[in-house]
């Protein structure tokens, strides 16, 4: 509300409250206010189609969209956009385009491009009118080979009829209406005159959705492109893309197969070492079977060869004695006498002891040499 607004608010609020107290009958001039002109020409401009009420809260699922319009009637049809490029959506919150004050003589009183208000004799709307939103696709988030495909088959007379939609704003409407003071009716809220009639209001403001498009005819966009060079160099490309995947699925699967193979001269490798080694233990405990015979000769050899050391030992010590005591003896001539006196010389008296020898009776004589 501007500030003539309220000030005339507050002047009749005053007036009417002093006229109601004093219980007298008065004329309440009020200043005038004037009613809006107008639509400005940008707002006019755009196009609204009232079927596309629906995408007031999802613009952006607006944008991109191919509708068909015959007559009055709107239909959509399917969506153009790539996947790695939605449309850009801006949001604002202070784009008032209009804010005025209309009744029923308004250009475009009941108008879808200000929500359908419809004014009725002995009423004025307050009206405002504000940007809220804005949905579009740049020329590069356009696929534009995806159309010219889909339009191959569409016939030349529903071409004509066919758009797409290029860009999506959001408006917001905004409208409050007041009623016009008859004869003694209580006034309350906020009031004003319009030529000499006094107006006024209690009501909060009504809010509604208008939803305005850029189109693009189907063909205009596609005189703008040169569908069949598009076509032929996406056929070229999806064969190259084909061929290259082609080619990389061979190779994928020539690696596959050398992945194969060295997997099972690994699994050989394996099955042979795991042999070697069964084969390596089983020599092992042969010879782990060996070595333990071996140790226990060597541990009998040594206890042999202590024993014969011990024994070499003695023998030495007894011959070493023996030689000691035969150079040490004296050299002993036995003699005996038979009955004749003849004399028998014995040097060795281990063949016949000398016990014996007197045992048999034998004179025995000690000569020494």
């Amino acid at each position: 509300m501007n500030l003539l607004s309220r000030l005339c608010a507050l002047i009749a609020i005053l007036l009417f409250s002093g006229a109601l107290g004093a219980q007298t009958s008065r004329k309440i001039k009020l200043s005038p206010v004037s009613l809006g002109f107008d639509l400005p020409d940008s707002y006019k401009q755009r196009t609204f189609i009232k079927g596309l009420a629906g995408f007031v809260h999802k613009i952006d699922q607006l944008a991109g969209t191919m509708v068909l319009i015959d007559g009055n009637k709107t239909t959509v049809l399917t969506r153009f956009v790539r996947q790695d490029k939605p449309p850009v959506v801006t949001t604002s919150t202070s784009d008032v385009i209009y804010n005025a004050k209309i009744d029923s003589h308004f250009k475009f009183n009941g108008a879808y491009s200000i929500a359908s208000t419809k004014v009725d004799r002995d009423k004025v709307y307050e009206i405002i009118l504000t940007d809220v939103g804005y949905a579009f696709l740049p020329e590069d988030y356009i696929p534009y080979l995806e159309i010219c495909r889909a339009a191959t088959n569409v016939a030349p007379e529903t071409r004509k009829k066919t758009y797409y939609v290029r860009s999506v704003k959001l408006t917001t409407v905004y409208t409050r209406a007041y009623q016009k003071v008859t004869g003694g009716s209580e006034v309350g809220g906020i009031v004003f005159s319009v030529d000499g009639e006094v107006y006024h209001t209690s009501d909060q403001f009504k809010l509604d959705y208008v939803v305005s498009v850029d189109l693009v005819s189907l063909e205009k966009l596609l005189s703008l492109q040169n569908c069949n060079d598009l076509i032929n160099n996406e056929e070229i490309a999806r064969r190259e893309k084909a061929e290259k995947a082609r080619l990389e699925a061979q190779k994928a699967e020539e690696e596959k197969r050398a992945r194969e193979q060295a997997l099972a001269d690994a699994k050989a490798q394996v099955e042979d070492l795991k042999k070697t080694l069964h084969d390596n233990l089983e020599r092992t405990g042969e010879m782990q079977r060996q070595l333990r015979e071996a140790q226990d000769k060597e541990h009998a050899a040594l206890i042999q060869l202590n024993a014969a050391i011990r024994q070499a030992s003695e023998l030495s010590a007894q011959a070493e004695l023996a030689r000691q005591n035969a150079e040490s003896r004296e050299d002993v001539i036995l003699t005996f006498k038979n009955k004749d006196g003849k004399v028998l010389e014995i040097k060795n008296l281990e063949e016949l002891s000398e016990e014996k020898l007197r045992a048999l009776g034998f004179d025995v004589e000690i000569l020494k040499q």
